[in-house]
């Protein structure tokens, strides 16, 4: 069941950010009219940036648009032993990705170091 609109989630996420909203649309990828078109109820965000919204939040997008469950989003971790510290950075920073850019920085990393991926991709699968 629906207890809140869309627009009343985005204004309490966007609300409790202390960051401008020109800094939220810049993070968003959008402009800081569509921004405030969103706030005011007078259009909604894409699928696509929607899912970016509950990312960046760390909420379940059940939640944003307006629905009574849990606001925080239900993550599965899989436990990994990371070695090097470099490679703790790039797990942390993967984690925060929206999953489209996640798959894109998995592609440009094995176009780059395709033969590592390889023997990761044999001893895995």
């Amino acid at each position: 069941m629906k207890v809140a609109t869309s627009q009343e989630r985005l204004n309490e996420l966007f609300s409790s950010d202390l960051r401008s909203d020109s800094a939220i649309a810049t993070e968003l990828g959008v402009s800081k009219q569509a921004l405030s078109s969103w706030r005011k109820g007078i259009r909604s965000p894409k699928k696509s940036i929607l899912i970016a919204i509950a990312d960046m939040y760390h909420v379940g997008i059940d939640w944003l648009m307006g629905f009574d469950v849990p606001k925080e989003k239900e993550t599965t971790v899989i436990p990994i032993e990371v070695k090097t510290e470099e490679a703790r950075f790039v797990s942390m920073a993967m984690d925060k990705m929206p999953p489209e850019y996640r798959e894109k920085a998995v592609n440009v990393l094995k176009a780059m170091y395709g033969e590592y991926f390889a023997e990761t991709e044999d001893k895995i699968g």
